[in-house]
């Protein structure tokens, strides 16, 4: 494996585990998703949960998405499950939604998103936490639905790589919208020679070759792992 991708399931793990450990032991005062953070800063009033929304503020701006692909609990367990299905099927490819679908779907998410800030706001309750995946993983509010639609999306992710975090994930949305212009992105150099092997290794289906989608890009860097010719940069916007 890829040094880079073995420090990122370290950093994975590590998160992961803090986050099944914090909410044994917190209960319902723990919730790792920005939105509930940002929920409980409506519902409570409390200023408690301010710093971490601002820190990983921060860092989409500078570096981009790079919550979902590090630190996200259901980002860490929607990549061993398309990497299993890639290691059961060996598959050289992953699996891709049409591009005329695909292209309409990424926008899901944000209408998600808007429907959840709606919920929260008029009926002051933890609409999203009662029913999103994340509830299912903790104590905090997991309900049978929750654990169906933790199912439902684990076996989509299965099929389809990254599937939630591609259309469903509100909080995937919410960075998106930090990192339309962040500061480190990801660039082709001059070395490329367009064989597209980056593309068939990406999970969430970014045309890399002709634009690289910094609101879609999870820096997963599987893409940079790929690439044999060292030709995708993650460096400042200004730097060529």
């Amino acid at each position: 494996m890829d040094k880079l991708q073995t420090i990122r399931k370290i950093v994975q793990s590590a998160f992961f585990i803090k986050f099944v450990i914090l909410s044994v032991f917190l209960s319902s005062f723990f919730c790792l998703c920005i939105f509930g953070y940002i929920e409980q800063f409506i519902l409570l009033g409390s200023i408690y949960f301010v710093p971490v929304v601002i820190v990983i503020s921060l860092l989409t701006l500078i570096f981009g998405r790079l919550f979902c692909g590090w630190m996200c609990p259901l980002g860490f367990i929607f990549d061993l499950t398309y990497k299993l299905r890639v290691k059961l099927s060996r598959l050289k490819k992953l699996p891709e939604v049409p591009k005329n679908i695909h292209n309409k779907l990424i926008y899901l998410k944000y209408v998600i998103l808007i429907l959840f800030i709606i919920l929260t706001y008029y009926l002051a309750t933890y609409t999203y936490c009662s029913v999103c995946p994340i509830g299912a993983l903790t104590n905090l509010s997991g309900t049978l639905l929750s654990f169906i639609i933790l199912i439902g999306v684990i076996l989509l992710g299965f099929i389809y790589p990254m599937a939630f975090c591609r259309y469903l994930c509100p909080i995937g949305a919410l960075l998106g919208i930090f990192s339309i212009k962040p500061l480190f992105k990801l660039k082709l150099n001059n070395k490329c020679v367009n064989c597209k092997l980056c593309e068939r290794k990406c999970p969430v289906q970014i045309n890399l070759t002709k634009n690289i989608d910094q609101t879609e890009c999870i820096r997963c860097f599987e893409c940079v792992s790929s690439c044999k010719k060292d030709a995708i940069d993650f460096k400042p916007f200004f730097k060529r």
